[in-house]
């Protein structure tokens, strides 16, 4: 497993392959933060963007190539004494054992942050289980008691749908009854009305025949047994025996003729 270095600039942590800007001070950053934070002012100062060291010197800051060639890896250290080359390989050892140091630094860090907020949210979750589970308990009980409410307003109106049927019965029963007592209330009236029109016409058969005049005398049909008297009334032409006129209440055609003796 090969290891990478990466940016130390705060907000990059870029892995570092090719090539890199190293600090004195063992930090390293890719080449756009390097070429952005180490510009050199006319003091010819700089600080370090990770720690804020002063790099004043001239090879306090240099741009690294990572994958030097053979060529470089040849050359780079030639003809210095061995102790020279010890003491570089220390120092390059030493840049490498400080940035896997601060790795793993910033990996407990992060670790240690982020195991924090699992224990936060841990809490924050149990506690939030509690409420529910006390809110899961409530609605539980709540949920029985209206099943007991739903169970009590049932049979009420189970009763009630009873009471009603009954009093339709009742009602209808009744109707019944009324429309019997009307029907005898109208035949009897009826009746006394037929008697009150009797009762009236009797009234006026009496009015009228009150205001009617009556004939002082009956009309008593006397037959002439004198025949001479009878026949000097039939042949005197004054005194005629019978009216041979048209009466108008009479038939025009119907005339009356005398039987001739």
């Amino acid at each position: 497993m090969s290891l990478d270095i990466v940016c130390n600039f705060r907000k990059c942590r870029r892995s570092l392959t090719s090539q890199a800007w190293v600090t004195t001070c063992s930090h390293a950053f890719c080449v756009e933060h390097g070429k952005r934070e180490f510009k050199r002012n006319t003091e010819n100062s700089l600080t370090c963007p990770a720690c804020g060291s002063e790099l004043r010197d001239k090879f306090d800051v240099i741009q690294a190539d990572l994958k030097p060639s053979e060529t470089f890896k040849s050359i780079v250290l030639a003809g210095l004494k061995p102790d020279t080359i010890m003491d570089v390989a220390m120092r390059a050892m030493s840049f490498w054992s400080y940035q896997i140091e601060q790795e793993t630094l910033y990996h407990e860090s992060v670790a240690k942050h982020s195991k924090e907020k699992l224990e936060c949210l841990e809490e924050v979750n149990n506690i939030n289980t509690q409420k529910l589970k006390a809110e899961l308990e409530t609605c539980k009980r709540k949920i029985t008691a209206l099943q007991t409410e739903f169970n009590k307003k049932k049979k009420h109106a189970e009763e009630l749908a009873a009471m009603l049927e009954d009093k339709t019965r009742k009602l209808h029963k009744l109707t019944y009854q009324l429309d019997l007592h009307k029907r005898k209330d109208i035949r009897a009236k009826d009746f006394e009305d037929d008697g009150s029109k009797r009762e009236r016409c009797l009234d006026i058969s009496e009015i009228v025949a009150n205001r009617v005049p009556r004939p002082s005398e009956q009309f008593v049909f006397k037959p002439m047994k004198d025949r001479e008297e009878s026949n000097r009334i039939l042949c005197s032409p004054k005194t005629p025996a019978f009216d041979f006129r048209n009466k108008s209440s009479h038939n025009a055609s119907f005339q009356f003729r005398p039987v001739q003796f």
